[in-house]
């Protein structure tokens, strides 16, 4: 079966559906799947289902009440496939219910021509109508500009007329329940740190220069570094080697967990300090293991069906 025909794949026009839009990128799958590693979210979850223990109580961070919102806004990432999620709450919480206002040019006429009144009823009917419903009925100002002055005269004219009307209530189109930070996204760079926090839990116990290596965090020392090799390293050059990535690898860590963590504040991709829970990564491993089995079945018995 082609891939395009699975339910759980995203297609280009999940980005776009009717009276919504967001520009396509990864970085809402990213958070999606930095969610899921988040204590502090899971800590959310638990808290909307049952009485936190009192071992889990003690993990609380001081902004609790700010996961809490983001938890009720993006809710379970868990048991559900990111496409199933974007459909029914994704692009509602990144999107934008309109496209962006724009300044639409409808007609223009020549000097001494007449005014063809049908053709400018036409023209307001087939393009600012239009554009006016797709940018969500925004404030609009529909205006002859004399081509014949001075561009100085007609530039303060029109500045005159704009500042009038902008001096009223003109109202803000609706925006994107949560903002993505920054203004480039590299889905490179913040993958292997997703791949890092996976491997961690899957080898809490690994030296941090295996983890930086299987995961690849460093691209001067991971690929001289083989994960699996003996304790003992073969010569001081190797033991360098080590030394330095385990470095790199720690600050990693840090930098990917708080950005699973900012990510449950709804800030996403955000490395800044965030007043975290702490990562039980045995804990987060079961976890990982029962979100896998759950998308193993789920796949299986849907292509079963189908």
């Amino acid at each position: 079966m082609k891939a395009s025909k699975l339910p759980w794949v995203l297609q280009g026009g999940d980005f776009s559906q009717p009276g919504w839009h967001t520009n396509p990128t990864a970085a809402y799958q990213m958070m999606f799947e930095f969610l899921r590693l988040s204590p502090s979210y899971e800590l959310a979850r638990l808290a909307s289902t049952r009485r936190l223990s009192k071992a889990e109580q003690k993990n609380i961070p001081a902004d609790f009440e700010q996961v809490q919102s983001t938890y009720n806004l993006i809710g379970d990432v868990n048991c559900v496939f990111f496409r199933q999620w974007w459909l029914e709450r994704g692009l509602h919480i990144f999107g934008n219910p309109y496209t962006k206002p724009n300044l639409h040019e409808i007609a223009a006429f020549g000097n001494g021509h007449e005014t063809d009144v049908e053709l400018i009823t036409a023209k307001v009917r087939n393009h600012l109508v239009e554009a006016r419903q797709a940018e969500g009925l925004s404030a609009a100002l529909l205006i002859s500009v004399p081509l014949g002055l001075k561009r100085t005269e007609i530039l303060k004219k029109f500045k005159a007329v704009l500042d009038h009307h902008r001096s009223q209530d003109v109202g803000q189109a609706e925006q994107a329940k949560i903002k993505l930070m920054g203004k480039r996204f590299h889905s490179n760079a913040m993958f292997k740190g997703l791949r890092l926090l996976w491997f961690k839990a899957a080898k809490p116990n690994w030296e941090l220069w295996r983890l930086g290596a299987k995961a690849d965090i460093s691209a001067s020392y991971s690929n001289v570094l083989d994960p699996n090799s003996p304790r003992k390293p073969r010569s001081p050059i190797e033991m360098d080697d080590r030394i330095i990535l385990g470095k790199i690898t720690f600050r990693a860590l840090e930098k990917f967990e708080r950005i699973a963590e900012n990510a449950a504040r709804g800030k996403f991709p955000c490395a800044d300090p965030v007043d975290a829970s702490d990562f039980n990564y045995p804990l987060l491993a079961q976890r990982l293991q029962q979100h896998s089995k759950w998308v193993k079945s789920t796949k299986s018995q849907w292509l079963k069906n189908n």
